[in-house]
Protein backbone atom coordinates (compact mmCIF):
# COMPACT_ATOMS: atom_id res chain seq x y z
CA UNK A 1 0.00 0.00 0.00
CA UNK A 2 1.20 3.58 -0.85
CA UNK A 3 2.07 5.53 1.54
CA UNK A 4 -0.01 8.47 3.14
CA UNK A 5 3.16 10.89 2.91
CA UNK A 6 3.77 10.59 -0.77
CA UNK A 7 0.42 11.34 -2.25
CA UNK A 8 -0.17 14.23 0.28
CA UNK A 9 3.19 15.76 -0.77
CA UNK A 10 2.32 14.90 -4.44
CA UNK A 11 -0.41 16.94 -3.67
CA UNK A 12 1.00 19.49 -1.94
CA UNK A 13 3.26 20.47 -4.62
CA UNK A 14 0.62 20.16 -7.68
CA UNK A 15 -1.22 22.58 -5.88
CA UNK A 16 1.53 25.05 -5.51
CA UNK A 17 2.52 25.28 -8.64
CA UNK A 18 -0.72 24.96 -10.89
CA UNK A 19 -3.64 27.02 -10.30
CA UNK A 20 -5.92 24.54 -12.25
CA UNK A 21 -5.54 22.06 -10.01
CA UNK A 22 -6.73 23.84 -7.12
CA UNK A 23 -9.86 24.33 -9.13
CA UNK A 24 -10.19 21.21 -10.43
CA UNK A 25 -10.31 17.76 -8.72
CA UNK A 26 -10.37 15.41 -11.85
CA UNK A 27 -7.30 17.42 -13.35
CA UNK A 28 -5.70 17.32 -9.36
CA UNK A 29 -5.98 13.63 -9.43
CA UNK A 30 -4.96 13.14 -13.02
CA UNK A 31 -2.03 15.16 -12.22
CA UNK A 32 -1.15 12.77 -8.75
CA UNK A 33 -1.39 9.87 -10.97
CA UNK A 34 0.91 11.21 -13.63
CA UNK A 35 3.60 12.54 -10.50
CA UNK A 36 3.46 9.19 -8.67
CA UNK A 37 2.63 6.41 -11.31
CA UNK A 38 3.68 7.80 -15.00
CA UNK A 39 3.25 4.49 -16.14
CA UNK A 40 -0.37 4.60 -15.73
CA UNK A 41 -1.24 7.74 -16.52
CA UNK A 42 -0.92 7.24 -20.43
CA UNK A 43 -3.58 3.96 -19.73
CA UNK A 44 -6.95 3.77 -20.76
CA UNK A 45 -9.58 5.22 -18.38
CA UNK A 46 -10.70 2.04 -17.46
CA UNK A 47 -7.21 0.92 -17.17
CA UNK A 48 -6.22 3.61 -14.55
CA UNK A 49 -9.58 2.79 -12.34
CA UNK A 50 -8.86 -0.50 -12.28
CA UNK A 51 -5.49 -0.20 -11.62
CA UNK A 52 -5.41 2.75 -8.99
CA UNK A 53 -6.32 0.67 -6.29
CA UNK A 54 -4.06 -1.97 -6.84
CA UNK A 55 -1.13 0.99 -7.10
CA UNK A 56 -2.55 2.29 -3.50
CA UNK A 57 -3.91 5.33 -4.95
CA UNK A 58 -6.99 6.69 -3.33
CA UNK A 59 -8.87 9.52 -4.87
CA UNK A 60 -10.42 10.07 -1.29
CA UNK A 61 -7.30 10.84 -0.07
CA UNK A 62 -6.23 12.85 -2.89
CA UNK A 63 -9.20 15.50 -2.74
CA UNK A 64 -8.48 14.74 1.32
CA UNK A 65 -4.96 16.11 0.82
CA UNK A 66 -6.33 18.72 -0.99
CA UNK A 67 -8.78 20.02 1.32
CA UNK A 68 -6.39 20.12 4.06
CA UNK A 69 -3.49 21.63 2.08
CA UNK A 70 -5.75 24.22 0.81
CA UNK A 71 -7.12 24.63 4.30
CA UNK A 72 -3.58 25.52 5.65
CA UNK A 73 -3.08 27.74 2.78
CA UNK A 74 -5.96 30.08 2.05
CA UNK A 75 -4.34 32.54 0.05
CA UNK A 76 -4.11 30.09 -2.84
CA UNK A 77 -8.45 29.64 -2.87
CA UNK A 78 -9.80 30.57 -6.09
CA UNK A 79 -13.01 32.63 -4.67
CA UNK A 80 -15.37 31.62 -7.48
CA UNK A 81 -14.16 28.19 -6.88
CA UNK A 82 -14.97 28.19 -3.14
CA UNK A 83 -18.22 29.83 -3.35
CA UNK A 84 -19.52 27.21 -6.30
CA UNK A 85 -18.05 24.36 -3.55
CA UNK A 86 -20.52 26.15 -1.15
CA UNK A 87 -23.44 26.57 -2.96
CA UNK A 88 -23.02 22.58 -3.94
CA UNK A 89 -22.44 21.71 -0.31
CA UNK A 90 -25.68 23.70 0.22
CA UNK A 91 -27.60 22.16 -2.59
CA UNK A 92 -26.06 18.70 -0.93
CA UNK A 93 -27.43 19.23 2.51
CA UNK A 94 -31.21 20.45 1.35
CA UNK A 95 -31.62 17.79 -1.04
CA UNK A 96 -30.73 14.92 1.45
CA UNK A 97 -32.04 16.80 4.71
CA UNK A 98 -35.65 16.32 3.03
CA UNK A 99 -35.80 20.28 3.14
CA UNK A 100 -34.67 20.37 6.86
CA UNK A 101 -32.14 22.62 7.61
CA UNK A 102 -30.16 22.76 11.27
Amino acid sequence: MRRKNEIKNAVAFILWQDELARKDDCYLIMRVIQEIEPELAGETFANVMTNAKYKGISFESITRARRKYMSQHPELKDKETEKARREEEETYREEYSGGYTC
